[in-house]
Order: C-alpha cells, then structure tokens, then sequence
C-alpha cells in the first residue's frame, strides 16, 4: 500500500471513528480537530475510490492508467471515418461478424468443415439453402413469379464435396486459373454458405452473361433485390476486385440494410466490408 492510500486509510478511520462516537452517545467530546464533517468524510471515500493522486503523488507509487475518451476507437466511428474519405455517406451500424456478412472468396477461405447451422428447402424444387434465408428467397422468387416473370432457382447451398465435384469439373474443361474464375475451390465458395441463389428465367447451360442481363427475369431480380436482403454479387464493373466473372444470376443475402447500402452506392461484397476494416 502507498502512503498516500496509506495516510488516506487512516484518515477515514478516524473520520468514522469519530461519528460512530458521537451516534454511541459517548460522554468524552473530541475536539473540533479531530471531527470531519460529512462532506469531508464523502470526500476522502470518493478520493480512495477513484485514487486520484494527481498532487502529492511520491516516487515509486504506483497509479491507475487513465485512458483519455479520445483514445477508445469505436468501430463503426472508423467505418464512418473510411466511408467519408471515400466521398460516401455513412455506412448502417452493423456488426460484421454476424453471419449475414461471412466472406467466402480465394483470400477468405471458409472455415474447414463450414456448413449452415440449418437446412430448408424453398419453392418447388427443393432448393437446399441456409434455413435463415429461406423466407427471404421464397419471397423474392414468388414476387418476381407475380410480377409476370419465369423464374427458376438453382444452386444455393453446395457442401464441400459438391463443390469440388463441380471445380474439378471445370479444371478439365478450361485449366485450374480460368476454372476457379467461374467456379471457386471448394472451401472458397459463396455457395457453401447456403447464403446465396442461382436465379434464372429458365433452366439455362451454360450461364450466359450477355443473354440472362437481357431478360426480364434478370432486369426485375436486378431492379428489386436489396428489398428482399439481396444483391447482385458479381456484378460486371467489380470483376477486378472480385476476381469473379459477371454473373447476373448469382444473388447473395446480406440484410436489407446493407443491400440497400451497396445498391445506392455501386459497391461490392469486398468493399462493403472492407469499411468496416475487413480486408
């Protein structure tokens, strides 16, 4: 112990001492010297609690850090911050360790043995994909079907072994750099996630680019989808950041909030997150 807390300890004591005296209806009367006062007595706790020892502090004692309100960095404050020095308005207060914003790409390989917590199956075909979702997807698929369009679902969630299957698949066909720009390595694909829908006008292969943005299933899917939590994941002008073909059929879930953030602001996956300081 210090002598400051030392000689504080001390002072409390009698401080007490002195009340409990007087509260006992003690004959002896002690003298003005010796009696605190209540302010005096609150004051000296509130100094041992806080141990401020800013004046009078001796060589050797030992403090408690104080850490300025300026230095605790908040990181929505630095999202903000990032978001500003790129000319955009403020991103939602979000946390990106929620399941709705898991990265799987080349640089963010899932985590070995990764799979949903929970399967459901949506429309007609029984499209497998992560049980959170299921609502969402049923939702944007029946709306699209009621505004007039055909619509046909296919490939959401993949497990690992389908995935592969698949990439392997493409490796023979077109060598493993260009494969892996159509069809991720296992362990590295949005559809192990069951977050994400492959969402066509009809059953189409192969997937062409040029001829799904021309229809009208693709132009209302495309138009309407941060409603439903959706965007278009790979879209044409992000392919360097993506390293990921244009694939206007692939729609991923990531909440109405932040759909709605990356449509407004023509923005990817990647740099959506990468506000938030993932990289």
């Amino acid at each position: 112990m210090t002598v400051y807390k030392r000689m504080m300890y001390i002072l409390l004591a009698a401080a007490l001492t002195a009340v409990l005296l007087i509260g006992c209806g003690k004959k002896k009367k002690a003298s003005e010297d010796d009696l605190v006062g209540d302010e005096e007595v609150s004051d000296v706790i509130a100094t041992l609690d806080g141990y401020d020892n800013s004046e009078g502090k001796e060589d050797g004692d030992e403090n408690v850090p104080v850490i300025a309100a300026e230095e605790i960095k908040d990181p929505y404050l630095e999202a903000v911050d990032r978001a500003a020095a790129k000319g955009l308005p403020a991103p939602p207060d979000i946390d990106v360790t929620s399941w709705e914003y898991i990265l799987a790409s080349a640089d963010h390989p899932l985590p070995d043995g990764y799979a949903p917590p929970d399967i459901s199956h949506v429309g007609s075909r029984e499209i497998p994909c992560d049980s959170r979702i299921a609502d969402a997807l049923y939702s944007f698929a029946v709306d699209c079907q009621e505004a007039g369009n055909e619509v046909y679902l296919s490939s959401a969630y993949r497990s690992y072994s389908e995935q592969k299957s698949l990439f392997d698949a493409k490796v023979e066909d077109y060598g493993y750099e260009e494969a892996a720009r159509i069809v991720l390595p296992p362990g590295t694909s949005e559809h192990q996630t069951g977050l994400c829908c492959d969402i066509t006008d009809i059953y189409r292969s192969p997937k062409t680019p040029s001829v799904l943005e021309q229809t009208e299933t693709f132009q209302w899917l495309n138009a309407h989808c941060e409603q439903y939590g959706f965007i278009l994941r790979y879209p044409e002008d992000k392919q360097e950041i993506t390293d990921i073909i244009y694939e206007p059929w692939h729609f991923r879930y990531v909440g109405k909030e932040a759909a709605k953030y990356i449509k407004d602001n023509n923005l990817c996956l990647e740099e959506f997150l990468a506000l938030y300081g993932v990289e």
